[in-house]
C-alpha cells in the first residue's frame, strides 16, 4: 500500500515523503526549514540563553548596554542553514527509510514513525556541527564562515564532534514527532472526527512538541552547555554536565530549563514545516499531485 495525495491537494503526512526523490526531499526539506525558523528563531535563542544560565536580556543588548532588538536575530543565517540543512537530511532519509519499511510490507503508521525516527537519528551529526556554530556565533559573535574557522584553529576539527551524541539521540526524537506523531494525528483528526486540516495540524504540533519537548529536553540542555563551553571550564563530558547541572540548579531547574521556550519553538516549528510541506510540494513538485489521480 503507497500512501496517496488527500482529497485537499495537500500531503496527507510524513509518509508520503517516499512518495518524492532523494534530490526533492532535499529540497523541500530545506526550503522549509529556512522558511519555518526565520519565523521562530527568537523562541531558540532565548531558550540557548536559559539553558547556558545567562540572563534573557543579553539577547537584545549590547556590551555597552544599549537595547537593540536585532541582536536576537543575531546567527539567523547559521539557525537556517542548520534547520534547512537538518530538514534537507531529515526528508531525505525519512523517504529512504520509509520505503524500506514499506517494502518490509510494515503497517503504514509504523512506516511513518519508523521512518522518520531513523532519519532524524541520521542528521544528528551534520546537525551538531551546524548547531555548535550557531551556539559560538549567539555568544560571542562573530560572522557565519569566520565562527567554525575559529572553532577549527582554537580547539581543533574533532572539537566540531562535542555534543553530538546528544544531538543525534535528540534528532531521533524530534523528527519521529515532526514527521511522524505530528501528521499521523493530523490525519487521525481529519478522518476520523472530521477536524478543519489546520486545527487539527495544530494539536498534533503541540501533542508532538510536548511529547518531544520533555523528552529530549535534558539532552538538548546538556548539549547547550557542552558547546556554549568549548574551554571545558565548567562543562566536560556527557555525565559531568548533567551532574554538574543538577548540582548546582537541581533536576527540574537544571535539566529543564528553558523547556517553556522549546515547548514554543518545537510546536510552531512542526505547524510550520508541516504547513509549508503542505504548500509548497504542489507549487515546486506537481507531478507528485498528479499521482492521486493515476493511482485512483
Amino acid at each position: 500500500h503507497r500512501p496517496s495525495w488527500d482529497g485537499r491537494g495537500t500531503m496527507g503526512g510524513g509518509s508520503d515523503l517516499q512518495r518524492l526523490s532523494g534530490g526533492e526531499n532535499v529540497v523541500l526539506g530545506a526550503v522549509t526549514g529556512v522558511l519555518a525558523k526565520s519565523c521562530n528563531y527568537p523562541f531558540l535563542v532565548w531558550k540557548n540563553t536559559l539553558q547556558q544560565g545567562l540572563k534573557l536580556s543579553t539577547t537584545w543588548t549590547s556590551a555597552s548596554g544599549a537595547v537593540n532588538p536585532a541582536l536576537v536575530y543575531r546567527g539567523l543565517p547559521m539557525a537556517c542553514l542548520n534547520l534547512g540543512g537538518a530538514n534537507a537530511v531529515q526528508f531525505a532519509t525519512t523517504g529512504i527509510f520509509q520505503k524500506l519499511l514499506a517494502g518490509a510490507d510494515m503497517s503504514p503508521d509504523t512506516v511513518q514513525v519508523g521512518g522518520a525516527f531513523l532519519g532524524g537519528a541520521a542528521s544528528g551529526i551534520p546537525c551538531s556541527i551546524w548547531e555548535l556554530c550557531m551556539i559560538q556565533q549567539q555568544r560571542f559573535g562573530g560572522s557565519t564562515l569566520g565562527t567554525p574557522a575559529r572553532i577549527a584553529t582554537e580547539y581543533g576539527i574533532g572539537s566540531f564532534g562535542r555534543g553530538s551524541i546528544m544531538t543525534i539521540a535528540r534528532e531521533s526524537m524530534f523528527t519521529m514527532c515532526m514527521l511522524g506523531i505530528t501528521p499521523l494525528i493530523q490525519t487521525k483528526l481529519v478522518d476520523a472526527s472530521g477536524w478543519e486540516k489546520n486545527k487539527a495540524l495544530a494539536a498534533g504540533s503541540l501533542t508532538g512538541a510536548l511529547l518531544a519537548g520533555v523528552i529530549t529536553h535534558p539532552m538538548d540542555t546538556i548539549k547547550s552547555c557542552m558547546q556554549g563551553d568549548m574551554d571545558r571550564k565548567k562543562f566536560n563530558g556527557i555525565v559531568q554536565t548533567g551532574n554538574t547541572i543538577v548540582a548546582e540548579h537541581g533536576m527540574v531547574q537544571g535539566l529543564f530549563k528553558g523547556l517553556g521556550f522549546r515547548i514554543a519553538l518545537i510546536s510552531t516549528t512542526f505547524f510550520l514545516v508541516n504547513h509549508f510541506k503542505e504548500q509548497t510540494v504542489p507549487l515546486l513538485f506537481p507531478h507528485a499531485v498528479d499521482k492521486k489521480g493515476e493511482e485512483k
